[in-house]
């Protein structure tokens, strides 16, 4: 019978059939008959072993490796000692952080950026790409294209960068198309052509035992179980792609920043990272946000070795620290540091940046390959067999695994609330967590996160004392009161921002309001209690001096029954009122905006005013 099926088959194909039995594999081929269409088998097996550094038969012999650790229970930490890295914990706003600004903007435009993005929003609530939900829904942006913009804005933020950015984005076979779909709808949000590059990651076999058997479908006999690899492929195709080589010896590249699909927040502290890189001289720089022990966020560790003669700086998991820790330098394990209140280990939020040539020397040496690890689920005791099949895993934020102790790695920390805010939960589940990493605590941390920047900035911008909103269970503390959006075009960093307010004690803002910043505007006074949008479009320079901009904020409401999954999975949605005050203004040209005492109308006149404005009479804001 065996002799029947293989017969019809091509050179090709006997040549795979031989590759798999000697892997251990012959159980593949079990009521194989000699009719049957394979082709899909075949093209299944062409893929697993394209797509994979080394093949199936690099694949299979890890996998027996690291199945063989697993079941003994091997500690892959045994022996290291960890302690505190070399970075930088800077105040958003302080001294030390205008300084990292200050040598990260020249750094800003000779960086390329990664943005890994395979994932569907399934766990959310939400069956499209994650990318295309609204990063809040007073504007409705969409994360792909907030990341587009702050790209951009990069680019033009003098002094102006000679080249485009470039942008690549990791899908995978449940997005790409989507993504694709996505970007020609929206003309690349403004970017140009080439400047976006889609780089597709496949999927590996799922094993069914410690013998490493690749699973058979349950449906199909001529097909196997694939799973994805994990984010850590983004290396392996950064590098089988070019794009890195590209970048570093045809584009001038000098930094790779790794970001995350919906973290709205994390190009804000692009800039200061980036500075800290070029300060310490690191090969790799995490940015990371204060810890709370026990908290279920890996922290970045500096781990040596005596008797290996090594040592490394990484991310090292929250359920691996605190056994760590015990086992070697405190008993007490994940406690805190000496503020008494945080984790003397920062927290990593997987967004990094790497030292572009350096980089590109590591995948040629590696081939973009990770350290893999596997996480089976057994069966019984005798841990052979699984109740599921598994697969082997590889992290992104691993890639300083692969380093010699030569090369630095060091970190960056900053508040949460100015680098990290993710919506990667959905809403029943976030109700128990803290935080919630929902579409609501990050819509409203990004509303918090503008106003707050203001407040730093020296602008007076009211908040609510007594905030009872809540949406699906969700608590909204205060922080989406008033709505604050500041398109990237007004600005990426803190020192972008702080050249857009010169007389920040002439802008007062009431709670109650909402207010959309878009395009290249300064605001030299202004009192608002209602609801403003400011659209700078076409080259347009835009400013406003002595405008008082009262009623018509933009207001949360139920989401009605039929709203979109991306509304429906907040509970809300937010509408404008009838009387919110939008002003467009389309360029070239430098215009002034006013508004009229008596009737609140705004006047707009082609020209600049005189840098001094010395006086503006401001009423008080009723409660």
């Amino acid at each position: 019978a065996e002799a029947d099926w293989k017969a019809g088959l091509s050179a090709k194909e006997t040549e795979t059939v031989a590759l798999l039995e000697s892997l251990g594999q012959s159980h593949l081929f079990e009521g194989w008959a000699k009719d049957d269409d394979k082709s899909k088998f075949f093209e299944q097996m062409a893929l697993l072993e394209s797509s994979y550094p080394g093949g199936l038969k690099a694949y299979v012999e890890s996998a027996k490796t690291l199945l063989a650790a697993s079941a003994r229970g091997d500690n892959p930490l045994e022996g290291w000692v960890p302690s505190v890295p070399e970075g930088e914990a800077i105040e958003f706003g302080s001294k030390e952080w205008l300084e990292a600004e200050a040598l990260g903007v020249q750094e800003a435009k000779k960086c390329g950026f990664v943005l890994v993005a395979g994932g569907l929003g399934e766990r959310l609530g939400y069956s499209r790409i994650k990318v295309e939900l609204p990063t809040e829904t007073l504007t409705k942006t969409s994360y792909l294209k907030y990341y587009v913009e702050n790209i951009l804005a990069i680019q033009r933020t003098p002094p102006r960068a000679w080249k485009n950015l470039p942008l690549a984005i990791m899908v995978s076979g449940d997005t790409e198309k989507m993504t694709k779909e996505m970007l020609a709808a929206n003309d690349n949000f403004g970017a140009a052509p080439g400047q976006i590059t889609l780089l597709k990651q496949e999927k590996v076999a799922a094993l069914v035992d410690n013998d490493a058997r690749i699973a058979r479908s349950d449906d199909d006999k001529y097909e196997v179980q694939a799973k994805p690899h994990g984010h850590g492929d983004v290396h392996v195709l950064l590098h089988s792609s070019g794009v890195v080589e590209k970048w570093a010896e045809k584009m001038g590249i000098e930094w790779v920043y790794f970001f995350q699909d919906t973290n709205a927040l994390g190009f804000r502290p692009l800039y200061a990272t980036l500075g800290v890189s070029k300060k310490l001289d690191l090969h790799c720089n995490f940015l990371t946000v204060p810890r709370l022990p026990g908290q279920a966020v890996g922290g970045i560790a500096k781990l040596e070795n005596k008797a290996e003669n090594a040592s490394m700086v990484m991310n090292v998991e929250y359920n691996q620290l605190d056994p760590l820790l015990r086992a070697t330098v405190n008993a007490e394990g994940d406690v805190a540091g000496p503020d008494g209140k945080t984790s003397p280990y920062p927290g990593n939020i997987n967004q990094f940046a790497l030292k572009c040539k350096p980089y590109l020397e590591t995948l040629r040496k590696t081939k973009g390959v990770m350290g893999e690890f596997v996480n089976p689920k057994y069966a019984d005791a005798s841990k052979t067999k699984f109740t599921k099949p598994a697969r082997l895993e590889c992290m992104m934020q691993d890639y300083p695994k692969v380093l010699p102790p030569s090369e630095k790695v060091g970190f960056i920390s900053t508040a949460a609330w100015i680098a990290f805010s993710p919506c990667k939960n959905a809403t029943a589940d976030a109700a128990q967590k803290k935080p919630p990493a929902c579409a609501l605590s990050a819509e409203a941390d990004q509303y918090y996160h503008c106003a707050q920047i203001l407040r730093i900035l020296g602008c007076d911008v009211a908040s609510l004392t007594d905030d009872t909103e809540s949406w699906l269970g969700i608590p909204a503390n205060g922080l989406m009161s008033p709505a604050v959006v500041l398109a990237p075009s007004m600005g990426v960093s803190l020192t972008d921002l702080k050249s857009k307010f010169p007389a920040p004690k002439f802008v007062k803002i009431s709670a109650a309001s909402s207010l959309v910043l878009n395009g290249d505007i300064t605001i030299r006074s202004l009192y608002l209690d209602g609801g403003l949008v400011v659209n700078a479009l076409n080259g347009a320079k835009v400013v406003l001096v002595e405008c008082v901009v009262e009623g018509g904020a933009s207001k949360r409401v139920p989401a009605p029954d039929d709203a979109p999954e991306a509304i429906k999975i907040r509970g809300y949605d937010t509408t404008p009122s009838d009387g919110l005050h939008t002003l467009t203004v389309k360029g070239p040209g430098t215009f002034t905006v006013t508004t009229d005492p008596a009737s609140g109308a705004f006047s707009v006149v082609k020209r600049d005013v005189l840098a001094g404005i010395t006086a503006l009479f401001v009423p008080t804001l009723s409660s």
